[in-house]
């Protein structure tokens, strides 16, 4: 094998050859080296826990996504929908729901992106609901009008997972996090809290809430065989090379 001095961005070609003389070519850019930054969390449990994805491509790319629910028709400013209030198969519970958007009175929210919070006197539970029966995936943006620490519980009709002391992004900046979670084999969401990890917690809110099902035929294993051996390829022609 060939071992890379340094990191950088490499060009490999894989050619393949059939015994009766027919051939392809795929080219790819490697970066041996340089680390990569994962798309998703984990805990200290092993099985049984619900996978957190940050990314949404790569949270969108695990299934088919049912509703994918923003609020934006609540314009700027405050907005306050009924309560309890439904929207893409999720019901909002908590104590007074709120909206705000762009330009609020206060720089709650420097976004492009309106978002739905709790605007109860209930200082440490910033927003609840519940989740329509039979969809394993869920994910949203959130941000908070400061750097609260926050926890994450999402239910499941079969326990219940918490995600706690997370950063999250200063929405008054401009700023949000995506977080997405995938229940594990025989599991559907059922509702969900973001509570603060202080008594002194800023307005915390979330927008395009998707929900949906993980893809029945996951990706064939020889996809990923193959990304390895063009890696391994790669690094073997390096070696005749030099």
């Amino acid at each position: 094998t060939y071992t890379y001095t340094s990191s950088g961005t490499f060009t490999v070609t894989l050619i393949t050859t059939s015994a009766s003389g027919c051939s392809d070519t795929i080219t790819q850019i490697v970066s041996p080296g340089s680390g990569g930054v994962a798309a998703f969390l984990s805990t200290t449990v092993c099985q049984n826990t619900a996978t957190t994805f940050t990314d949404q491509s790569a949270f969108n790319s695990q299934g088919v996504i049912a509703f994918n629910s923003n609020f934006q028709d609540f314009g700027t400013g405050f907005g306050f929908p009924v309560n309890p209030f439904t929207r893409g198969g999720v019901t909002y519970t908590s104590g007074e729901n709120i909206t705000w958007g762009f330009n609020t009175p206060t720089p709650y929210n420097t976004t492009l992106q309106t978002l739905i919070g709790n605007n109860s006197s209930i200082p440490t539970t910033l927003i609840t609901g519940n989740i329509a029966t039979g969809y394993n995936m869920f994910g949203f943006n959130i941000g908070t009008y400061g750097t609260t620490p926050i926890s994450i519980t999402v239910n499941t009709n079969l326990s219940s997972y918490l995600f706690s002391g997370l950063s999250i992004a200063n929405s008054g900046a401009g700023l949000l996090d995506y977080k997405g979670f995938i229940a594990t084999s025989g599991e559907y969401f059922t509702g969900f809290k973001i509570s603060a990890d202080n008594v002194n917690p800023n307005l915390a809110g979330i927008t395009n809430v998707s929900l949906g099902n993980v893809s029945a035929v996951p990706v064939p294993g020889a996809v990923w065989l193959f990304v390895s051996g063009l890696l391994g390829l790669g690094a073997l022609r390096k070696k005749a090379q030099a």
